[in-house]
């Protein structure tokens, strides 16, 4: 099973990075907001990409400290749910920069 946690944490790697890239390069390019990942995949995007790397992360760890393997997948398992539920909070937030400095005025 450890080469399957080590590609999704590769997968869950290479989508958190992309997320970030394209995500700097929509706000910092004119007209370039198309290729903003929150635009495109939302937040079930940001679900898929933390939930992979969760899953990779759990279960790599857990298989690499001695655990036997139905408690390696469980471990994958939670910390694909753990990760899902930290994608919930990290991201674009409903209100901008503006709205909070307005708030703090």
């Amino acid at each position: 099973m450890i080469p399957i946690y080590a590609v999704a944490v590769a997968l869950g790697f290479v989508g958190v990075l992309g997320w970030v890239t394209l995500g700097l390069a929509a706000a910092s390019l004119e007209g370039k907001a198309n290729i903003d990942p929150e635009t495109r995949f939302g937040l079930t995007g940001r679900y898929v990409v933390g939930g992979t790397l969760g899953f990779g992360m759990g279960g790599i760890s857990a298989s690499y400290g001695g655990w036997p393997s139905g408690a390696a997948v469980a471990a994958a398992i939670g910390g694909a749910v753990i990760a899902i539920a930290a994608a919930q909070f990290v991201g674009v937030g409903d209100e901008s920069d503006e709205d909070r400095a307005e708030d703090a005025a």
